[in-house]
């Protein structure tokens, strides 16, 4: 049973975004499995869904399924 108010996941272009900021969301990721940061990311896809926006790909260690949440900060205080 699915949540009326829940919003599906829109797949983003990752490769539209500018390279120096592709380089560091695939570096600056964490592994559940390997238990490490910044081991590196391959094959991503961006993911949003309403004010949420992530991405998803594989660790370039071990393979398994990462996720890396994007959250933008307001710099107008």
């Amino acid at each position: 049973m699915t949540n009326a108010a829940e919003v599906k996941p829109v797949l983003k272009d990752f490769f539209a975004r500018p390279v120096e900021e592709q380089q560091d969301f695939l570096q600056q990721t964490w592994c559940n499995e390997c238990m490490e940061m910044d081991l590196g990311m391959k094959n991503p896809q961006e993911f949003e869904a309403g004010d949420r926006t992530w991405i998803e790909g594989e660790c370039v260690k071990c393979g398994t399924k990462i996720i890396t949440e994007l959250v933008f900060e307001d710099d107008e205080e």
